[in-house]
């Protein structure tokens, strides 16, 4: 009996601990599929009136239910790209400014995302309230606080079309540089290449450099220009600085989520990214 007993203990102990094992292998797989794609429920929503056109307002708080996903999922603080927007009326200067957010945050991205509503509502119905259902995925690694890049296009954040841009820069070790335009009144969904380009092909740089650089800026200019089917007067765009560690191939075109996508792939530590945000006017 003492024997019988004790191997019915072991075998109860036995399955017992197997059963824990399968439990905690299902938690680790479980948990493993979650920290690398979370599907996430947002909500934003952004104010409109009569002198804002509805994809003005919804494509807004389309921005801000991508970022309500990021926040939700625990990511860094979000990053605002802010743009200094004044406009001239004789001798007097209005400015105000005016806030963009990303769908990136530092620590993630959206991947891809569905909108499940889109709708009048908030106080009065004087909102645009977009719901989506997103997948957000985490950044792997961190970035590496040696390897960074400064940049800008001057003081003025205000340019009429036609005007040139000057993109000034500086990295603190010699890397890769790419440089994008991103378009969100037109094509929120691309990044278009600037540079290089077959005027400025070496793209290996160091230390402080201009984008067209010095050598060829006499071949090409990056002109500033204003979108023919547009209503309003005023847009906003956005120049997007990459430094690589690696040479990285990229085509004229890509899709934000794409490049977002091969970055996290590269790793963290490999890139640095900075965004430059400035008005355009048309001319009257």
């Amino acid at each position: 009996m003492h024997l019988r007993f004790m191997s019915i203990c072991d075998l109860l102990l036995f399955l017992l601990s197997v059963s824990s094992l399968l439990i905690f292998f299902t938690f680790a797989l479980s948990s493993s599929f979650a920290n690398s794609k979370l599907s996430v429920t947002g909500e934003g929503m952004s104010y409109w009136d009569d002198r804002t056109s509805k994809k003005e307002a919804c494509d807004k708080a389309e921005l801000d239910a991508k970022n309500d996903v990021l926040r939700q999922i625990g990511l860094e603080r979000l990053k605002s790209n802010q743009v200094e927007a004044c406009s001239d009326s004789g001798d007097t200067v209005n400015c105000e400014l005016y806030q963009s957010t990303f769908n990136t945050i530092s620590g993630g991205y959206i991947k891809k995302f569905e909108i499940l509503e889109q709708k009048r509502g908030g106080i009065d119905n004087k909102f645009c309230v977009v719901k989506i259902t997103a997948d957000a995925v985490k950044f792997k690694g961190k970035h590496d606080p040696n390897f960074i890049i400064s940049a800008d296009v001057g003081d003025r954040r205000r340019f009429f079309e036609g005007s040139n841009l000057t993109i000034n820069a500086e990295l603190n070790k010699k890397a890769f540089v790419s440089v994008f335009g991103w378009y969100p009144d037109i094509d929120k969904e691309n990044y278009y290449k600037l540079f290089p380009n077959e005027f400025d092909k070496n793209n290996f740089l160091q230390n402080r450099f201009y984008i067209p650089t010095k050598s060829n800026s006499k071949r090409y200019k990056l002109d500033i220009s204003f979108p023919t089917n547009l209503k309003k007067d005023e847009t906003q765009e956005f120049i997007i600085v990459l430094a690589t560690k690696r040479k990285f191939a990229i085509l004229e075109k890509i899709k934000v989520s794409e490049l977002l996508t091969r970055l996290d792939e590269e790793g963290k530590s490999n890139w640095y990214m900075q965004k430059i945000g400035y008005s355009v006017l048309r001319k009257k």
